[in-house]
């Protein structure tokens, strides 16, 4: 059974000692678990929960990793991998993270200059039909008709239903139509 213990005693400062007697384990017995070599019985979790000060669901749960999906490339171009998910790598999970958010990384330093240097993570939550009233300005991941979906402030164009895409350190892209659209919603550093 997989569980976050690693990175619930790592976020406390915890030696894996200290973890095992706040467990009430012997050190070799909490390592198991730890590593998903020993099952994780409901009465530890519970007081695993305890412990560390969280919700059960946090100790078992995949709380801690999102995959990544995809890369930002020069110009803020996105690209999606191929392959089977349980291949992708992993990032941390933001505290407000959704069911549906889904993190890029930037693959190139050029992808996005004074917004994310190579090899940041970019998140976003679910991608949506058009364009939002709410997320005009704002930094998104855009979908155009051409099929084409890059990183971009979008802001509405001159004619009804088309949009201009700005990006710091490259040319605007103007009046598109935009398929989709997913705001970011968290930029750091890996």
């Amino acid at each position: 059974m997989g569980n976050n213990l690693k990175q619930l005693r790592q976020r406390r400062g915890w030696t894996m000692e200290l973890a095992a007697h706040a467990m009430g384990l012997s050190t070799k017995g909490y390592e198991k678990i730890e590593r998903g070599e020993r099952r994780l019985t409901a009465d530890r979790i519970t007081r695993a929960a305890e412990i560390y000060q969280v919700p059960e669901v946090e100790v078992i749960g995949s709380r801690f990793a999102i995959r990544i999906v995809g890369q930002v490339e020069r110009g803020g171009l996105v690209t999606y991998f191929s392959g089977s998910p349980e291949d992708f790598q992993t990032a941390p999970r933001p505290e407000d993270a959704t069911s549906s958010t889904m993190c890029l990384i930037v693959s190139d330093g050029d992808a996005l200059p004074g917004v994310a240097e190579e090899d940041w993570l970019i998140y976003h939550d679910e991608e949506r039909p058009g364009v939002p009233d709410e997320w005009i300005g704002a930094l998104c991941l855009v979908r155009v008709a051409d099929g084409e979906t890059r990183m971009r402030r979008i802001f509405h164009g001159r004619e009804p239903g088309l949009y201009d895409l700005f990006g710091n350190g490259h040319e605007p892209i103007r009046n598109v139509r935009v398929v989709s659209t997913a705001k970011v919603t968290w930029i750091k550093p890996r």
